[in-house]
């Protein structure tokens, strides 16, 4: 299964590079999940003129271990920290849901909101948290990321929401995984406006928070036995979420 996957799959279906990507649309459960995990690719991405909307799923209110902060008062304040982070990466667009941090919603929900936007801003790459990855606990990391994947995949049905779509949506790309087949190489002045945008995140984030992450980011781009700084990602067209079980070892 995997000699075939690693054979056939990349000549059945050539994929584009994601740096040739011009419309690119991030989905996150909570403020500065993207920033922590491809911070260096938007920054790399917006540089080179692509544009990237930011749609964040809940509020970020239980983001806390103070429970005088827990609710909308750490939601106003994470928003205005993703705000300014977004900012410093070049993001485009900010979009939010509004959704309680570890609420009761659900997947479809989620799904048919992303729907609508898609069809608006038709992104020709779709980014989020990897709902597969193996122990993954947090609801709102397993529905944002299920319902991010379902939408790429069901945009264009009138079933499920009323209206159509051409197709737009080209890549899907799986952040927080633990099955990357795409490492995005950043400079460091990318990995720099990554840690900047991230020390904008002061509620989730302290200086020793920051330096430890900025060591673990490079040691991990060791591990994986690549020079330079890169961030790893799952990288799949629309059609690869759908029977096609090969795609799971491409």
């Amino acid at each position: 299964m995997a000699n075939f996957a690693k054979n056939l799959l990349p000549n059945f279906l050539s994929l584009p590079k994601i740096e040739e990507m011009r419309n690119v649309m991030c989905v996150q459960p909570h403020p500065d999940d993207i920033d922590l995990s491809i911070g260096g690719t938007v920054a790399k991405l917006a540089k080179q003129g692509t544009r990237i909307t930011y749609v964040t799923v809940t509020d970020g209110g239980a983001g806390t271990l103070d429970e005088s902060q827990i609710g909308s008062k750490l939601a106003e304040a994470r928003k205005r920290e993703q705000e300014k982070a977004a900012e410093v990466l070049g993001v485009s667009e900010l979009i939010w849901l509004g959704y309680e941090d570890l609420g009761d919603y659900t997947v479809e929900e989620v799904r048919t909101k992303l729907i609508e936007i898609i069809r608006k801003s038709k992104p020709d790459m779709l980014l989020t948290v990897d709902p597969f990855m193996f122990y993954e606990v947090h609801p709102d990391h397993l529905k944002c990321g299920m319902a991010a994947a379902q939408a790429a995949f069901f945009y264009r049905l009138p079933k499920a929401l009323p209206g159509t779509c051409d197709e737009t949506i080209k890549l899907v790309g799986f952040f927080n995984t633990l099955k990357p087949n795409v490492f995005i190489e950043i400079s460091e002045e990318h990995f720099h406006v990554k840690m900047q945008a991230l020390s904008c995140h002061r509620t989730q984030f302290d200086d020793n928070t920051l330096n430890m992450l900025a060591s673990y980011f490079l040691k991990r781009s060791f591990a994986y036995g690549i020079q330079g700084i890169v961030e790893p990602l799952k990288v799949l067209p629309p059609i690869a979420l759908h029977v096609f079980a090969e795609f799971t070892e491409f």
